[in-house]
Formats: structure tokens, sequence, C-alpha cells
């Protein structure tokens, strides 16, 4: 799953990072702050709405905001 974030520097990715990899330990997570979304992706959670919403609040919780880039053709 792939988010576009509000990120802006490295503390940014740093806290982000640890929020999702505190709240979904068992999940693969990187960030791209080259990418004109400040990119953040996981792999090894369920790709659906639920972990979506799930990773969005967590987000939130951590000053920043999130939305989902939901594949093409969904």
């Amino acid at each position: 799953m792939k988010f576009k974030t509000n990120a802006k520097c490295n503390g940014c990715k740093t806290a982000i990072l640890n929020a999702v990899k505190n709240r979904f330990p068992d999940a693969e997570w990187s960030m791209d702050l080259e990418n004109v979304d400040k990119v953040l992706e996981v792999h090894g959670i369920p790709e659906n709405a639920e972990m979506a919403a799930q990773v969005e609040k967590t987000l939130a919780e951590t000053g920043f905001n999130g939305s989902w880039i939901q594949p093409v053709g969904r």
C-alpha cells in the first residue's frame, strides 16, 4: 500500500516511520521524501480500506496527514 503524506523533512520521516512501525511491527515500511507526494509505502499488511484507515489514523495521531493511493482498477 502507498500513502501520500505531508512530510517535509527527515525529522518528519523519522516520526512517521517510528509511529507506523510501533503500530504495525510486522510490516515493512519505507518513505520517499524525493517523491512530490512524499510517499509512505508498506508491505506486509492487507491492502484494504480498513487497514488504510488505520494507517491514516496513525499518521493523524502523529500530527501528519496521509491518504491512501488506491491502485488503478479498484
